[in-house]
């Protein structure tokens, strides 16, 4: 549990146990409401719905409900029922059992102010605790759904390692060999650009097998594996296609999830590249105070084959997009009978 987490959990539990002294109905004779006994009765009360909102979340609801053993939940349920409004009331006097004789001191009477009476429990007993009920209700209610919305949301999360892992095997295998075919034919030529080239191949495969595998990587990084994947492109493309690449901004201390500039970067390379074609491919990527921008734009060229209309990778990139930034993302793509333009600006966190 990250240190924010500990800090919003335990302002909760606060919040939640002293929510009597905001909204329950206090006898107006009291001095100090904090010592009021439906006051102490209720703080009694929310602190053992919020140790039962623990214990449902994490243990009765995935052992139990989720397991389809819904007569044990349900006898769960009425248990601490029983205990969140009986309990208080006989601590704090506020309930007599009918064990006890008239005039009979009630439970740990040495704990308790002078002014805190038995309470008789015909007929106003039930009125008394009516709002534990309710509150009791809502905590089963919110206890249930937080823990289905997290559940999604990990299923959701584990899809998207999937797509990523499927996104990192979509890298062409031919753009691979031919650049080993490049490197081959610049080592025949004794040309000097030979051991930069597989250097830049080796940090290019060793983010893509080990660093992607983070949720986060520094931008930085990510931005040199980028500048690697366009050196190794324009030297197994050659002359096949101008290349305009644009990079302004202090990246550093900055982190960003991983792979998804590249996968717009990557489809331009893929689909706006034909040796017999006017084949052009610009890029931008800026960042300006915490604003990270990144525009690719490729000619539309004659594919040989159905995926150049396809744009593979780009839904799985959106997804991703929508899940990780959330209302921290701009996306335009816009295509016109000569070019493709993808627009992608992000609030980094």
């Amino acid at each position: 549990m990250t240190q924010k987490e500990i800090i919003f959990h335990s302002s909760a539990i606060i919040a939640f146990v002293f929510l009597p002294v905001l909204l329950y109905p206090h006898p107006p004779e009291a001095e100090n409401v904090f010592l009021a006994a439906p006051t102490i009765r209720d703080f009694i009360g929310n602190a053992l719905m919020m140790i039962f909102f623990y214990i449902n979340y994490y243990y009765f609801i995935p052992k139990v409900y989720l397991n389809k053993q819904y007569f044990v939940y349900a006898g769960i349920l009425v248990f601490f029922l029983f205990l969140i409004c009986w309990l208080p009331s006989i601590i704090t006097g506020r309930f007599v059992p009918n064990n006890f004789s008239e005039g009979a001191l009630p439970p740990f009477p040495h704990r308790l102010p002078q002014h805190f009476t038995p309470k008789p429990s015909e007929g106003s007993f039930i009125m008394e605790v009516k709002h534990h009920i309710f509150v009791y209700g809502i905590v089963i209610l919110f206890s249930i759904l937080l823990h289905t919305r997290n559940r999604l949301l990990k299923a959701e999360n584990e899809k998207l390692q999937a797509e990523l892992f499927n996104l990192k095997a979509q890298i062409h295998p031919h753009f691979l060999f031919n650049t080993l075919n490049s490197i081959y034919a610049l080592a025949i030529r004794k040309d000097d650009k030979t051991a930069d080239t597989i250097i830049q191949l080796s940090e290019f495969m060793r983010y893509l097998l080990k660093d992607v595998n983070q949720n986060l990587v520094s931008l930085e990084k990510e931005i040199t594996y980028i500048e690697n994947y366009i050196d190794l492109q324009k030297t197994r493309l050659r002359r096949s296609v101008t290349i305009e690449y644009v990079c302004s901004g202090n990246f550093s201390s900055k982190q960003i999830a991983p792979l998804l500039l590249f996968n717009y970067i990557e489809n331009a390379f893929k689909h706006g590249v034909n040796p017999e074609e006017n084949s052009k491919i610009r890029i931008n990527i800026s960042l300006v105070n915490q604003l990270l921008s990144l525009e690719v734009t490729n000619n539309i060229v004659t594919q040989q084959n159905n995926e150049s209309s396809l744009y593979i990778g780009m839904p799985n990139t959106e997804e991703r997009l929508n899940l990780l930034y959330p209302q921290k993302y701009f996306l335009n793509i816009k295509k016109t009978e000569a070019t493709y333009t993808v627009l992608l600006q992000i609030q980094l966190l």
